[in-house]
């Protein structure tokens, strides 16, 4: 699997979710009360996951090791040459690093920092072929 397929599977897992709901004002919340099967009165059931993310009390174990398990998956794959590559150029082509020469949004996007790239024998190769790559938008 390559990284955007990676990226796009794990997406599809956190939205899709049972149990979750994003409310950013009342209505939404009230509306997010109503899509997991709860009443406005139900809110003990509920945790907030802070930035508008609330979840049932009862799922958030589940929600816990879908993440570590996407985390521990995310870090596996980015010791793969070709993985790391391809990650590095789509993320730095995202954050419009030919722009910015900004290294760090990626590197957070990616949960990474350089000493994670310096520790693969290949890590600085790769990043540096994919910074130039996305400083030629290629």
């Amino acid at each position: 699997m390559n990284y955007y397929q990676m990226k796009r599977k794990h997406e599809k897992e956190l939205t899709d979710f049972e149990g979750l709901f994003y409310a950013f004002n009342d209505e939404q919340f009230k509306k997010g009360m109503e899509k997991i099967g709860l009443k406005e009165d139900d809110q003990g059931k509920i945790y907030s996951l802070g930035s508008g993310v609330c979840i049932l009390k009862d799922k958030a174990k589940a929600f816990e090791d879908m993440f570590t398990r996407i985390s521990e998956e995310n870090e596996k794959a980015l010791k793969d040459k070709n993985f790391l590559l391809e990650a590095l150029s789509y993320e730095l082509m995202n954050h419009e690093y030919c722009i910015t020469g900004d290294l760090e949004p990626t590197f957070e996007m990616l949960g990474i920092t350089i000493d994670d790239i310096k520790k693969l024998d290949f890590g600085m190769d790769i990043l540096k072929k994919a910074q130039r790559s996305a400083l030629n938008c290629t």
